[in-house]
């Protein structure tokens, strides 16, 4: 079910799943992304769990205001709103990318008491994107930030055609053109919409300057990291630094697979996960 919250003066959307009295999820989208990315994996647990998956303000269909902040504080602290919403006294958080960085931080150091587990697919840790990301797609949010014209015209050549948008998109998957062209299409214009032109870059910014490499080994639950060892988006070395720094963290490496695993290898990826939100 999709409904609409008020936090903090903005309306954020989410998605939500399975019975109130399930031990409740909470799902938490990377940057240029959208709560959509989580429909296969909710729909795997929803049986057995209370499933909460949001679009952070600025992002998806919640609202993206102008002069919002973006940062990954104050995004963790609304998705931690929404859980107060939801009545959750503690709950599991996966995250992804951007997302991955945000559910770390309300882990480790904004909300410790609250989670009681957490996993990060293909996460954010020291705040860099891979050359590519930070250089070439970058590069459009930035053009679009001051003209955010470019917006539809990017929307208009990666939706016509496969070859320029698996080639702009490289970054997102290990071999984007084995993937069906028309199931991403909501993800690649979620990630280019011209309503993002002022999210995604403030967005982008505070996801460079955060840093979680120093306060990881502050993680008090059960972790699991999710990688796909050709991840174009975030450097694998990533993942690397956090099993180091917090050595309990259960880790699994999934081959021939890039930045999106709940895409490209579904099977592989849920397995795991599914299993460490069972365990008790």
């Amino acid at each position: 079910m999709t409904d609409f919250l008020t936090i903090d003066g903005h309306r954020i959307a989410c998605t939500e799943a399975g019975a109130s009295a399930n031990p409740p999820i909470l799902f938490l989208h990377g940057i240029m992304s959208h709560r959509g990315v989580w429909t296969r994996t909710i729909k795997t647990l929803q049986q057995d769990f209370h499933c909460i998956a949001i679009d952070h303000l600025g992002f998806g269909d919640s609202d993206k205001p102008k002069d919002g902040d973006y940062t990954i504080a104050k995004q963790a602290e609304r998705a931690l709103k929404v859980a107060d919403h939801f009545g959750f006294k503690q709950f599991a958080i996966v995250g992804h990318s951007m997302g991955g960085q945000i559910a770390t931080y309300l882990a480790a150091s904004l909300a410790p008491n609250r989670a009681n587990k957490l996993v990060s697919v293909d996460g954010v840790v020291t705040g860099k994107l891979s050359h590519r990301a930070q250089t070439l797609n970058r590069s459009l949010i930035v053009t679009g930030e001051i003209i955010p014209a470019i917006y539809k015209l990017a929307i208009m050549l990666f939706n016509s055609s496969k070859p320029f948008s698996c080639w702009g998109f490289k970054v997102w998957f290990h071999k984007p053109e084995d993937l069906p062209f028309d199931s991403w299409k909501l993800d690649r214009d979620k990630a280019i919409d011209p309503a993002n032109a002022y999210s995604t870059p403030k967005a982008w910014r505070s996801l460079n300057a955060t840093n979680l490499t120093f306060i990881l080994k502050n993680i008090p639950v059960p972790t699991l990291v999710i990688f796909g060892e050709q991840d174009g988006t975030v450097p694998v070395e990533q993942a690397h630094i956090f099993k180091a720094e917090l050595p309990s963290a259960q880790f699994v490496m999934i081959q021939n697979c890039g930045h999106f695993p709940m895409y490209e290898k579904f099977d592989e990826y849920i397995a795991p996960l599914e299993a460490f939100l069972r365990k008790t």
